[in-house]
C-alpha cells in the first residue's frame, strides 16, 4: 500500500471502491491525491471528477505491480513450476495492465542477478514458484539457497523493498521467512508452512492478490482472508521484521 500520501501523487485505487465500472481492463485506476486528512484523502479520478472521501489504506502506490519469479529445478518444470507460474500470470493480467506484470524464469543465482536490477525496480510485489525447505529455496543450478545468501542477489541502487509472496513448500518456517523478512529488501512475506499442492497454491495466490488489489484490502487483511477462502489444510505464514505476523 502507498504511504506519506502528498498532494499531487499519482496513485492506484481499486475501482470496486470508489463505485466506478468495474468492467476495465485493470482492477485499479490511476488517481491523483487531491487532499490529505489523517489517515484519509479525497482523490482527482479519470474525466475530472473528485472521489469520496476514502482511507488511504486503499491506496496502492503508482507503480503497484507483480513480478512472478519462476526459479527452476530442471525436473518439474513442465509438470508443474510451468502450470503454476503461468496460471499466474495469466490471473494477474486480468487484474492489471500488461506492463504491471512480468514472469522471471531463472535457475541459477547468476541469471537472478543478470535480470534482477533491470527488472525489479519496476515492481511492489513478487512471487516465488519453485521448490523450497524450511531453511531455503531451491535452484535448479546452486542447490538450496538460505535467506541470508539470497538477500545481498536482491539488493538494488537505489535501495528498495518488496512484499513477496512464496509458493515454495516449507518456506514460511523461521528458517527462511524470518530470516528474509529482517533483511532491507523484505516488507513482508508470506509463505507456506508445509508442503502445498500446486493448485493450492496457485488458488491461493490469485485470492490474495484479489483480495489485495480489488477489494483494496491491506496485505494482512488480504492474508487473513485468502487463507480462509482456499481449502485444504495448507498453513500459510506472514512475516513482517523478523516477527510472525499472522499464522494458520
Amino acid at each position: 500500500m502507498a504511504r506519506n500520501l502528498i498532494v499531487g501523487q499519482a496513485v492506484y485505487v481499486p475501482w470496486s471502491r470508489l463505485g466506478l465500472d468495474q468492467a476495465g481492463a485493470s482492477a485499479l485506476t490511476e488517481a491523483t491525491i487531491a487532499e490529505v486528512v489523517g489517515r484519509q484523502v479525497v482523490l482527482n479520478l479519470p474525466g475530472g471528477a473528485q472521489s469520496k472521501t476514502i482511507g488511504s489504506s486503499l491506496v496502492h502506490e503508482k507503480d503497484a505491480a507483480v513480478l512472478v519469479v519462476r526459479i527452476g529445478d530442471f525436473a518439474t518444470e513442465p509438470t508443474l513450476l510451468d502450470p503454476l507460474a503461468k496460471s499466474l500470470l495469466q490471473y494477474l493480467r486480468l487484474l492489471l495492465p500488461d506492463d504491471a506484470v512480468r514472469i522471471l524464469e531463472i535457475r541459477s543465482l547468476a541469471e537472478l542477478d543478470q535480470a534482477w536490477p533491470i527488472n525489479a525496480p519496476a515492481f511492489t510485489n513478487v512471487v516465488l514458484v519453485g521448490h523450497g525447505s524450511t531453511t531455503g529455496v531451491t535452484f535448479g543450478v546452486d542447490g538450496s539457497v538460505t535467506a541470508d545468501t539470497l538477500a545481498p542477489h536482491l539488493t538494488v541502487d537505489p535501495a528498495r523493498k518488496w512484499s513477496f509472496l512464496s509458493l515454495c513448500c516449507q518456506t514460511g518456517y523461521a528458517g527462511f521467512s524470518k530470516a528474509l523478512s529482517r533483511t532491507a529488501v523484505c516488507r513482508e512475506i508470506i509463505a507456506p508452512f508445509h508442503s502445498v499442492h500446486g493448485a493450492i497454491a496457485s488458488q491461493f495466490a490469485q485470492s490474495y492478490f484479489g483480495y489485495h488489489f480489488v477489494q483494496g484490502e491491506t496485505p494482512s487483511v488480504a492474508f487473513r482472508h485468502a487463507r480462509k477462502a482456499t481449502p485444504g489444510a495448507v498453513s500459510f505464514r506472514l512475516w513482517r521484521n523478523g516477527t510472525l505476523s499472522d499464522a494458520g
